[in-house]
């Protein structure tokens, strides 16, 4: 009995042993599952952080990108952007036309684009402002051709500086701006402030106001002079001389121009100067004798399509073509009779009236502008929404 007492307490003794020893695994494992998940949570925290740190990055950097596209085209402290107006054969126009807007030779989509940013724009090609702008694909394979450079043109006045734009963009071709701008906003003056015409020196004035000569040189001269409709400058000076030039503000300071025309030119329009720094300007006029601008040919017809005798009436020819009344008038009248070696005009008038001769020819020249009787000072376009029965009918003085 003694012996199976015995037995039976060992027996509990070994199934308590097992137990605890049981319990120590279990406690154990427990301790291990916790020590291995608490590491994995740990992994799993560092790499979700880093990820979020990539991410944070990703962002900066594109928030940053899109901050410098932005401010490389926002010019506090000058007005300066690569614009030029061209026709649908990539050539530049100076004139009051309409022609296609690149901006560093590709197009502008018309996001957000309004009259203040038509205006603003005109201004930084050296005009006074803007007419009109309106967008469509015009120029056929031309313009296709072209990279779409700039869109979301949104300016909060007339000032580029006030502008802000992209370069990327979501845009067609048929959304490319076409713009017409007005006025030169440049004028040479004498004395009394009269307009100066042919080669003379005046004053040189922008939007009523004198131009600084910090910065000026002759690439600046010449980009003015053909602004304003001359072949180019012939010299210039400054000084103050006149006691019209101390009624007037300084309007423009700091003209720098890498080339002669005036889209690589820019200026300031707040200055550090005094009268004394007014620029003065001469500019060589385009030829004039019996040609109007760029070498072209003007002539006076009678109905058989000869030459007219002097004195009379004649169909007014331009390149071979007839001329368009839109805006035509006296001042447009008297600058292509003395252009034709004429004194002046006597009178014009509109009208089909030399049959089928008329009818034969091309209208070749429509919205003749000039602002004073010298043709340098004239702007026109060479397309037309016009018929026969506007053609211009011209008698200049002998």
């Amino acid at each position: 009995v003694d012996k199976l007492e015995k037995r039976d307490k060992e027996s509990q003794e070994d199934e308590v042993m097992e137990k605890r020893d049981e319990e120590k695994l279990d406690d154990k494992a427990e301790q291990d599952e916790k020590v291995e998940k608490r590491e994995k949570d740990k992994v799993t925290q560092e790499e979700t952080a880093a990820e979020e740190k990539r991410e944070e990055a990703a962002v900066s950097a594109k928030s940053k990108s899109e901050a410098e596209e932005i401010e490389n085209l926002e010019t506090r402290s000058s007005v300066r952007a690569a614009f030029t107006l061209v026709d649908g054969r990539g050539h530049r126009l100076n004139s009051q036309t309409e022609g296609l807007l690149l901006y560093n030779g590709g197009t502008v989509c018309d996001d957000g684009f309004s009259m203040n940013s038509a205006h603003a724009v005109c201004r930084t090609m050296g005009f006074s402002g803007a007419t009109r702008w309106r967008h469509g694909l015009v120029y056929g394979s031309f313009q296709r051709r072209k990279t779409i450079r700039l869109d979301d043109v949104i300016c909060s006045s007339t000032h580029w500086s006030s502008c802000r734009a992209r370069t990327s963009h979501n845009c067609g071709h048929h959304e490319d701006v076409l713009l017409t701008c007005q006025g030169t906003g440049f004028k040479l003056v004498n004395s009394a402030g009269t307009q100066v015409t042919g080669r003379r020196e005046g004053l040189l004035t922008f939007q009523d106001g004198t131009v600084c000569d910090d910065y000026f040189s002759m690439y600046s001269a010449h980009a003015i002079c053909r602004q304003m409709g001359f072949a180019s400058a012939v010299t210039w000076t400054h000084g103050n001389r006149w006691s019209i030039q101390r009624r007037k503000s300084i309007h423009m300071d700091d003209v720098r121009c890498s080339a002669s025309y005036w889209n690589y030119c820019t200026y300031r329009s707040a200055h550090n100067c005094g009268h004394y720094e007014d620029v003065f300007l001469t500019c060589q006029p385009r030829s004039l004798t019996r040609s109007g601008a760029h070498g072209h040919r003007f002539t006076l017809v009678d109905w058989r399509g000869r030459t007219a005798q002097r004195g009379c009436e004649g169909l007014l020819l331009y390149n071979g073509g007839t001329v368009c009344d839109d805006y035509f008038n006296m001042t447009a009248a008297h600058a292509i009779c003395r252009a034709l070696g004429y004194r002046s005009a006597i009178r014009f008038r509109n009208g089909h009236a030399y049959g089928a001769m008329q009818t034969r020819k091309t209208i070749t020249m429509d919205d003749v502008r000039c602002s004073s009787t010298s043709w340098s000072s004239c702007h026109f376009t060479t397309r037309h929404n016009c018929s026969h029965g506007e053609d211009v009918l011209l008698t200049c003085q002998a």
